[in-house]
């Protein structure tokens, strides 16, 4: 009875379960069909279907005590369902339990290898090759960990050895492998190569010759191989981005000529155009459409489609996902050339300064030196940019040693942070130490065209442009077609009034690289000098005793321009107004003036006439004024009137009016000092005849990025015939008024600032048969100017000063308005 009991456990145990083996364990007759089906169940897993032998040997193990063949087949078939982490939970289960065969600790082996557990890993190679010496997969496997852990030496003589001892492809895929791993690429693509050449056809020699093109940048024949053969997709889209990389990087290189300067990135463009198109609608493409759709941010920045980069930048960004650090850097570009410099200095201070480091964690190159430091000052962060250059140039000797010659060259790391501090020290006011600069740099690489040209560039910014012209042909001779060469020609005819050579160059230079930002900028300020101008200025009286101007004083100034007519001609009209309140009753004038203005190189002219009424009927007026230079530094102008505008609105008030003219001779050092002496006469329809007199000037003080402090000195005084005159006429007079004006910057983005002045002055006052009295003065005002079209400040002025002995008190807002359209 016990056994019949027994056996009908038994019987029920097994109708809980399918395991074939305990079956043929208990019942021999079924022996041979047992071992059939596990034999079934293996060549499933072969085939990719692994999950009905793992659940198998998962059960056997709970039933009873596994074979070591059974453990060696589930490492084995772990390891092709690429299961590591359950491969590694096996071995360590049994590896001390029983002897497990080779070709389980191979499995083993080769998980441990992946997850990077390198000395378990060679620890288990070790064992396989003292039990089977010959074994050619276990000795793959461990010199692959050797180099993988960082043993390069040993895994390299132990691959070449192998290839020398028992030459074929496998060793030389291997030799390629090891190299590859040490970076030795070039090494890599022979041993790769070899390995071709001897079995095209071989498992392992095609792939590894293809990531050895690959990693030696050879993607296009790389891409070539792989569509003649049968790899995987993701290794054929792998290598078409390659491929399609390749050009992108062609694309950033300097171009034989201005006609190929996009070639290569249009022909980039249109292919990852493609692939995006191919790989949108592919769920397992989707890893590749993203590096494509990031590889082509820097296609657009190369085709200056800068807002568009930008736009798929931010798209790419939503996700979540990072970006890699190469297409921040050409995304900082984009912002750079779109005027966001506060964008461009976060990101690359994020990439080189990660955690406000005081040190770049990696290198800059040349191209990340100038971006970075632009981005800095364009930022208006001049200490940062300074420091950035200071760094530079002690860490550039003039002079480098390079391998294999015995004589130093020049170091082009060293110029590039000299040519950076004189940009440093334009942006900064400092230009006598920018133009000392920049001359030594142009006079010692005189073969240098860049550098002459950038001192031509200073020599403008100081008011000096025929210097500025003289270095600029002087550039000609190296390379007459040179694209800067030819805009920084175009800026100086500019200011030379030469504005058909002006013109011409702009348009060479638009058609040539109209997508250049230094282009663009030139093109529009050639645009806005072609533009309409009005003019507008005056003053409010606020309170005033002044008997030259009345009470209650307004003054209005206007004029409005045409664009240029055939160059060097102008079309103007205008209108000026005057009112005051004196003494004998309100005094009203009113102008209106047409003419026009004339201008070419070193010349400027107008011609006007003009109807005036001020209360004693409508007379016809006349103007006509000019200058001419004779250099940088001397200009020789002169004014002759019908019905001045200077005379005196109370004169004017009791009929009187005047005719005149001046004279004057200015002499121009730099932006920093000026001097003008200034003669001017007027004869009154009352008999009197006037001469004034004067000189004044500029001195610079004080100079920094955002701050200027001149002294203003004034000199003048004025003679009269007559003194019974119903308007204020001294005899005689003078006066000697020196006023230091300051000037703040408070916001600027490029052609767009914003300024706050302030003046002060002291002096002293005489007049004949008087008593000589103080002169007080006092002003505020702001400025803007915005995007090269509108100019236009205000001033609130308090003076006080003597007339005819007494001292009066004159508040008033003086305002002023300049428009391009």
């Amino acid at each position: 009875m016990f056994s019949i009991r027994r056996r009908a456990n038994s019987v029920k145990r097994l109708s809980r379960g399918t395991c074939l083996f305990t079956i043929s364990v208990l019942f021999p007759a079924f022996a041979h069909s047992a071992t059939t089906a596990y034999d079934d169940l293996i060549i499933q897993a072969r085939g990719g279907d692994s999950a009905p032998l793992m659940n198998y040997l998962k059960y056997q193990e709970s039933q009873m005590t596994l074979t070591p063949g059974q453990v060696a087949d589930w490492l084995q078939v772990s390891g092709w369902a690429d299961s590591d982490k359950d491969t590694i939970a096996i071995w360590e289960r049994y590896r001390d339990r029983m002897a497990i065969p080779a070709r389980g600790q191979v499995a083993a082996a080769r998980a441990l290898r992946n997850q990077k557990k390198w000395d378990e890993s060679l620890f288990v190679w070790e064992k396989v090759l003292e039990e089977e010496p010959t074994n050619s997969d276990a000795r793959s496997g461990w010199i692959m960990t050797l180099s993988d852990a960082g043993h390069k030496e040993q895994a390299i003589t132990e691959a070449t050895a192998w290839a020398q001892n028992e030459p074929g492809p496998e060793r030389d895929a291997l030799v390629a492998y090891v190299y590859h791993a040490q970076g030795k690429n070039w090494d890599a693509l022979l041993a790769a190569s070899r390995a071709a050449e001897q079995d095209p056809q071989n498992r392992t020699a095609q792939p590894t010759l293809l990531a050895a093109m690959e990693a030696n940048r050879i993607a296009g024949p790389a891409l070539e191989m792989s569509e003649k053969s049968t790899q995987p997709d993701a290794l054929e889209r792998r290598l078409q981005l390659d491929a399609a990389a390749q050009t992108v990087r062609g694309a950033f290189a300097p171009s034989r000529n201005e006609e190929e300067r996009f070639l290569n990135a249009d022909k980039a463009l249109a292919r990852y155009d493609q692939l995006i198109a191919a790989w949108k609608e592919k769920p397992e493409a989707q890893n590749d459409l993203r590096r494509a759709r990031i590889d082509r941010i820097g296609v657009l920045v190369v085709r200056k489609r800068t807002a568009e980069a930008i736009s798929e930048y931010e798209s790419l960004e939503a996700d979540g996902q990072p970006i890699p650090t190469y297409a921040k850097r050409w995304v900082a570009s984009a912002w750079l050339a779109q005027r966001e410099p506060a964008k461009a200095e976060a990101m690359l201070e994020e990439i080189y300064f990660p955690r406000g480091s005081t040190l770049p964690v990696t290198p800059l190159t040349d191209d990340d030196q100038q971006e970075l430091f632009y981005a800095r000052i364009d930022n208006n962060h001049f200490d940062e940019a300074k420091e950035q250059v200071d760094r530079m140039i002690k860490e550039a000797p003039y002079l480098k040693k390079v391998y294999g010659s015995p004589t130093p060259q020049p170091n082009d790391n060293w110029l590039l942070g000299q040519t950076l501090l004189t940009d440093y020290e334009v942006a900064t006011n400092d230009l006598p130490t920018a133009e000392k600069h920049a001359e030594r740099l142009a006079r010692t690489g005189s073969g240098n065209q860049a550098l002459r040209i950038a001192y031509a560039s200073i020599l403008l910014a100081r008011g000096l442009p025929r210097q500025a012209e003289t270095e600029l042909k002087l550039a000609e001779v190296i390379e007459p077609s040179n694209l800067e060469l030819e805009r920084q020609q175009a800026w100086t005819a500019l200011d030379l009034q030469e504005w058909k050579q002006a013109k011409e160059l702009t348009d060479d230079v638009v058609a040539r690289s109209p997508d250049d930002e230094a282009t663009l900028r030139l093109q529009r300020i050639m645009a806005v000098h072609n533009k309409a101008e009005l003019r507008i200025s005056g003053s409010q009286g606020i309170s005033s005793d002044s008997p030259v101007s009345g009470k209650h004083d307004f003054t209005l100034n206007s004029a409005i321009y045409s664009p240029p007519i055939d160059d060097n001609w102008r079309l103007f009209a205008g209108f000026n107004f005057n009112r005051g309140e004196f003494e004998e009753g309100k005094g009203i004038n009113r102008d209106l003036a047409a003419g026009a203005e004339w201008t070419s190189r070193n010349n400027w002219a107008e011609m006007e006439v003009s109807g005036r009424n001020y209360g004693d009927g409508q007379k016809i007026g006349g103007r006509l004024s000019g200058w001419h230079d004779f250099s940088d530094h001397w200009r020789l102008g002169a004014n002759a009137e019908r019905l001045s505008r200077n005379t005196p609105l109370r004169a004017l008030r009791n009929g009187v009016h005047a005719d005149g003219g001046d004279a004057y001779l200015r002499w121009y050092q730099n932006e920093r000092r000026e001097y003008q002496i200034q003669v001017s006469a007027l004869h009154f329809s009352d008999g009197n005849d006037r001469v004034e007199y004067g000189l004044s000037g500029k001195e610079r003080l004080y100079t920094s990025a955002r701050f200027t402090l001149d002294l203003l000195p004034g000199i003048s005084g004025s003679t009269n015939t007559k003194e019974d005159v119903p308007y204020y006429n001294p005899k005689r007079d003078f006066s000697l008024a020196p006023n230091l004006s300051a000037e703040h910057v408070m916001y600027r983005h490029y052609d767009t600032q914003w300024k706050q002045q302030f003046t002060a002055g002291a002096g002293r006052y005489w007049q004949k048969n008087q008593s000589s009295g103080a002169i007080t003065q006092l002003g505020y005002g702001q400025r803007i100017q915005w995007n090269n079209v509108v100019d236009a400040g205000v001033m609130l002025t308090w003076d006080k000063r003597p007339y005819d002995g007494k001292r009066e008190r004159n508040i008033a807002l003086a305002f002023d308005l300049n428009v391009r359209f």
